[in-house]
């Protein structure tokens, strides 16, 4: 690959923004563990996502789908294998576990789904109405297997994203209307049917032990503007998942209101930057697919953001880019990566 032509060709503004979202992560990897290993760890998952995403947004359109068919098909088959496994975390079974390395097929098959939704979709918008049909199979495949670990919120997230694409393509109101029915009908249910989901739930409605959103809260107050310092914070310590679920909240803690500001506006500028790059779109396919994957990034950003300060319950779900983990960080380069092909020059000659 030719760097030149790389840097000629990519939308620099957003990559130059990625780059330092994803070093702010590394520098809260070791903000909340000062283990030289756990640093060291995050670090090469950092690097090998930006091998991901420099390699992924030089492909072509249709080596994308092609990526996109391949990568779906694979991680709907471990997610089926997953349900046969005895691995389990907090009563859910959403990770592969092999010696120390874990792997969970439901955070990364979201971008390879929304590629192959949006080419379902736009195709049916010239007429081929059976793509979306198939569309929809692959949807309920996927909803069904990540409901029966259970996920609820990353079957949240997938409904959202999939339903505002649909919205996006301009189809029938009353599809976005159904869909809608369908994530509160899927929240009903899993409220009265999934004790963890009561649990958290509870929790925000103040009706239960609410420990780690008060913990969040106080995590935020005591860091005030500037924060106690890197590695000085007491949240990490005494709060489980401090380094992915609530990293915002050891952020707050640490780095203070400053840096928490600094992520907030990386993140926005990167949905706003590529949001208005839509507007100048003018294929079906690029534009839905481009705003399913900024929707996808920006929902699930929010999500956790909103979680850490508690405002909507706990959704147990990652700060794209930020928090620390390999299968959190493959999807969000893999998103990158796509999202950066998309808007690539070379494919819009």
């Amino acid at each position: 690959m030719n760097l030149r032509d790389f840097w000629t060709s990519i939308d620099k503004v957003n990559f130059i923004l990625i780059l330092i979202l994803g070093l702010l992560g590394v520098l809260l990897s070791y903000s909340v563990n000062q283990n030289f290993l756990v640093i060291n760890k995050h670090s090469v998952f950092y690097i090998f996502s930006l091998l991901i995403i420099i390699f992924l947004s030089q492909q072509s359109d249709k080596n994308i789908r092609r990526f996109s068919l391949f990568g779906f098909i694979i991680l709907i088959i471990l997610l089926l294998l997953l349900l046969f496994f005895d691995y389990e975390v907090k009563g859910a079974k959403r990770w592969l576990k092999v010696d120390n390395f874990s792997f969970q097929p439901s955070e990364v098959i979201k971008p390879f789904f929304i590629i192959l939704s949006s080419w379902g979709i736009a195709k049916s918008i010239q007429g081929r109405k059976y793509y979306l049909v198939t569309t929809f199979i692959f949807f309920i495949i996927l909803i069904s297997l990540v409901l029966m670990q259970p996920d609820l919120g990353m079957t949240i997230l997938i409904s959202a994203t999939f339903f505002c694409q649909l919205f996006i393509a301009g189809l029938p109101i009353l599809l976005v209307i159904y869909g809608v029915i369908f994530i509160f009908l899927v929240s009903i249910f899993a409220y009265y049917f999934l004790d963890h989901v009561k649990n958290r739930i509870d929790s925000f409605l103040g009706n239960a032990d609410s420990y780690q959103i008060d913990l969040s809260l106080l995590a935020f107050k005591s860091g005030g503007i500037l924060g106690k310092g890197p590695g000085q914070g007491d949240l990490k310590e005494k709060i489980p998942d401090a380094n992915t679920d609530f990293i915002f909240a050891v952020a707050g803690e640490e780095l203070g209101l400053i840096f928490c500001l600094i992520i907030l506006i990386i993140i926005l500028s990167i949905v706003i930057k590529t949001l208005l790059k839509v507007l100048k779109v003018s294929n079906p396919y690029k534009i839905i697919a481009t705003s399913g994957l900024i929707c996808s990034f920006g929902l699930q950003s929010l999500i956790n953001i909103l979680s850490a300060l508690g405002m909507i319950p706990t959704k147990g779900m990652t700060l794209p880019f930020v928090s620390y983990g390999g299968s959190s960080m493959l999807a969000t380069s893999v998103l990158f990566g796509f999202l950066l092909s998309l808007t690539n020059l070379k494919n819009n000659e």
